[in-house]
């Protein structure tokens, strides 16, 4: 579920035009935009901004935000329902400039954030003088979870060492390494945690197994941290 936070409107009542430049070709002038101004991976927040200028013949200033998002698994940004999306906006009365800016918190990961915003201007006599519609950048939220992974698993006369790699975005906290010799736990080794990109070589003290013997290490035995893949936790390797 994602919740979506604080809402909060800015107004600017100044307002200046740059004149193109001489020969330049001209383009259909825009005059609503919309604006990405901060996207705080590590707190999941967002805040996105709507700008517009008046127009001739134009007395009303309105917007309206919708909140798209995209996932791995639905890589098309579509539309998502939230609180305070999908409402006309009106700037107040004799504004030149209208910005207004829309904070979303408590982002899901791993996803990609933009809105797109729909401009009008009207007249007084409630006719439309123009309308506009704007995207945003995106906002690109990881996911900043840890991804436990054994390289490797082996036994000498000592006993049996297993290699695992965090090759997530986050550290990972205490969780234990299991050992298993032909499908029969031998015991388990804690590790106190792991920090992202980091290997840590995990042993073991028992005999060794005997040639043919299938040795598996299972990372995390005890589903203590929440990763981004909980299907890559096991290796094995014949004696």
């Amino acid at each position: 579920m994602i919740r979506w936070g604080r809402i909060t409107g800015l107004i600017c009542a100044v307002f200046c035009v740059l004149a193109p430049a001489a020969g330049a070709r001209q383009a259909t002038p825009a005059y609503g935009k919309a604006v990405l101004t901060s996207c705080d991976k590590e707190a999941h927040v967002a805040t996105f901004e709507g700008q517009m200028m008046l127009v001739k013949k134009a007395t009303k200033l309105q917007m309206r935000f919708t909140l798209q998002a995209s996932t791995p698994e639905s890589p098309k940004l579509r539309k998502i329902d939230a609180d305070g999306f999908g409402e006309w906006i009106s700037a107040p009365a004799g504004v030149r400039k209208y910005t207004y800016d829309k904070t979303v918190e408590a982002l899901l990961s791993p996803a990609s954030y933009r809105v797109q915003i729909d401009f009008r201007w009207k007249a007084s006599s409630g006719r439309n003088v123009r309308s506009e519609r704007a995207y945003s950048p995106v906002c690109r939220q990881p996911d900043l979870r840890p991804d436990l992974v054994l390289r490797n698993v082996s036994s000498d006369r000592d006993g049996y060492t297993a290699v695992v790699v965090n090759r997530g975005k986050g550290a990972a906290g205490a969780f234990d390494v299991g050992f298993q010799r032909n499908g029969t736990s031998v015991g388990s080794s804690r590790v106190a945690g792991i920090a992202a990109g980091a290997t840590v070589n995990v042993f073991l003290p028992a005999p060794p197994c005997g040639e043919g013997e299938q040795l598996t290490a299972v990372v995390d035995a005890q589903s203590e941290v929440d990763e981004v893949d909980e299907e890559n936790d096991t290796f094995d390797v014949s004696c």
